[in-house]
């Protein structure tokens, strides 16, 4: 994981992952998912989707961010 601080837009599509998976995120919250993937803080889910969707799911370290903030996936 990288030191950098998080933006607003990072911290709405952490909560997005632990909340949906990342299945309805438009395509700026995306480019924002492949800083978190490359951060250590967002994996792609192991569990297989028929549809061939790709799934997301908070790393340990995406948790931690989110508990440091203050937010659980409950907030908007």
């Amino acid at each position: 994981m990288t030191d950098r601080e998080l933006s607003d837009q990072a911290i709405a599509v952490l909560v997005d992952v632990a909340r949906t998976a990342g299945r309805d995120l438009n395509a700026g919250q995306r480019l924002e998912l492949d800083r978190l993937v490359s951060d250590g803080l967002v994996a792609v889910s192991t569990s297989g989707d028929p549809a061939g969707q790709r799934h997301y799911r908070l790393t340990v370290a995406g948790q931690t961010a989110l508990d440091q903030r203050g937010v659980g996936a409950n907030e908007a």
